[in-house]
């Protein structure tokens, strides 16, 4: 059976005119790490991170993503290359500063990136450059609580990525979770920061799971991610529809 080049940032799709009788071979995501790795270290390189970094500790670095998180971020998004990003606990702006890079480098003018926060006391989105904040109106900064814009239905119903960083109480992350999973398209990214925290992560990642009964082994065809991982603080997991 043919298979897919194994480093490739493109998603698999079924052409229009196929069956399910003639379904291609599910892609090779062996490339993923790689590929982010390659982007996590340019940018940790970069001027950038250096002026992001400056603006943080002049800011107060409490609460705020750190270098490491935040490379594995902006690597992640190059490689999916995302139309529609949602982000829970956008507070001061350094993931979504780092989302928002990765979007420009990859000269995706129309994608969108969602970010939600709830308190009232923060700038959101304070350490966001300018030329990042305005480019084709690509931030859309929402304040408030997720529950409130999920039934507002105030959200795209369908998303390329998902950043949890709000609340890391167990119940909330594993209800975020389970909120946007389904949300996202074949090939999606669920990404989690703060994994660390309990196990709402490897807990959510193990129900995706799917084994057969007699060898234990994993049943691919039922297994309902590609691939998951973690690098930091940073979870991420890549959903098979």
């Amino acid at each position: 059976m043919k298979r897919m080049p194994a480093i490739s940032r493109s998603w698999w799709r079924r052409p229009k005119d196929a069956n399910r009788a003639e379904l291609s071979p599910a892609p090779s995501y062996y490339g993923t790490w790689d590929a982010v790795a390659r982007f996590a270290a340019e940018i940790r390189a970069s001027d950038f991170m250096a002026e992001m970094i400056r603006r943080r500790d002049a800011y107060g670095s409490e609460g705020a993503m750190g270098a490491l998180d935040c490379a594995t971020l902006y690597g992640l998004t190059r490689w999916l290359r995302p139309a529609a990003i949602v982000e829970s606990g956008g507070y001061i702006g350094m993931s979504s500063a780092f989302i928002l890079k990765a979007l420009a480098d990859e000269k995706l003018t129309a994608a969108k990136l969602y970010s939600i926060e709830l308190s009232q006391e923060c700038e959101q989105g304070a350490l966001i450059p300018d030329e990042l904040r305005s480019v084709s109106g690509g931030f859309v900064p929402m304040r408030g609580k997720v529950e409130d814009f999920l039934k507002r239905n105030a959200l795209p119903s369908s998303i390329d990525m998902f950043l949890h960083d709000s609340s890391h109480s167990y119940p909330h992350m594993l209800w975020e979770f389970r909120q946007f999973w389904p949300r996202l398209r074949d090939g999606g990214l669920l990404v989690s920061h703060d994994v660390q925290m309990n196990a709402a992560f490897p807990e959510f990642i193990a129900k995706t799971y799917a084994h057969d009964k007699k060898t234990g082994r994993r049943d691919a065809q039922r297994t309902s991610h590609y691939e998951w991982g973690r690098w930091g603080y940073i979870g991420f997991a890549i959903k098979k529809s």
